[in-house]
């Protein structure tokens, strides 16, 4: 399970990245959290950036309570190896 949550946010950690990629002068980007905050960070909007950041610590935090934890507790209960 533990493996699970770190992949899970790991990979989670790389689409926001990649919705914003420059290769040159070349520009590609996607419409999500990632390109939010982005742009934010490119205008030098720091109340914008700290949003973004908001929304993902928050999103995160739901996630890990509704999804994480429950899993957690099951193989901890359910999936034990004694």
């Amino acid at each position: 399970m533990t493996g699970a949550l770190t992949a899970s946010g790991g990979s989670w950690n790389a689409s926001i990245v990649a919705e914003a990629v420059s290769w040159g002068d070349r520009h590609i980007e996607a419409v999500g959290l990632g390109a939010y905050i982005a742009h934010a960070t490119v205008a030098g909007n720091a109340g914008r950036v700290a949003l973004g950041v908001a929304v993902m610590s928050l999103f995160v935090t739901a996630l890990n309570r509704a999804l994480w934890r429950p899993l957690y507790r099951y193989s901890e209960r359910r999936l034990r190896l004694d």
